[in-house]
């Protein structure tokens, strides 16, 4: 799987974008979705919300939790059993399974992709 990392500009805001190779039967990612629910919230407001996801990924892998959910405004993800199960809270059946470590890497390079300054001639390539 390949995520694509971008920024998009509209007037004098920019906005990070995600996209991948891997897509559901309805052309959607699951993983995208959630790294780009934002909440509403301007994207660099959302760098508290990653650190919490990462916090609950190490919970997990380090076997303190057994399972842990971490959700926004229309996504979430249950970790467990070495899983993310990444759903809509809208429709927990419209979910993508991924392995704990590739979400992890998925999750904090979304994160440094955030906190980089925006350039719209930039994509950046994830390998997981």
């Amino acid at each position: 799987m390949k995520l694509y990392f971008s920024w998009q500009q509209s007037h004098e805001d920019w906005s990070p974008n995600c996209s991948s190779d891997v897509l559901n039967a309805d052309g959607v990612s699951p993983l995208c979705c959630l790294l780009t629910d934002d909440g509403g919230q301007n994207f660099l407001d959302t760098i508290s919300w990653l650190d919490e996801g990462a916090d609950r990924i190490k919970s997990v892998k380090d076997s303190a939790s057994e399972v842990a959910d971490w959700c926004r405004d229309a996504w979430g993800v249950e970790l467990i059993n070495g899983q993310a199960k990444i759903y809509s809270l809208h429709d927990e059946n419209y979910c993508e399974l991924l392995d704990i470590n590739l979400f992890e890497i998925a999750l904090l390079a979304w994160k440094d992709f955030i906190q980089s300054i925006p350039d719209a001639g930039i994509t950046k390539v994830i390998k997981l």
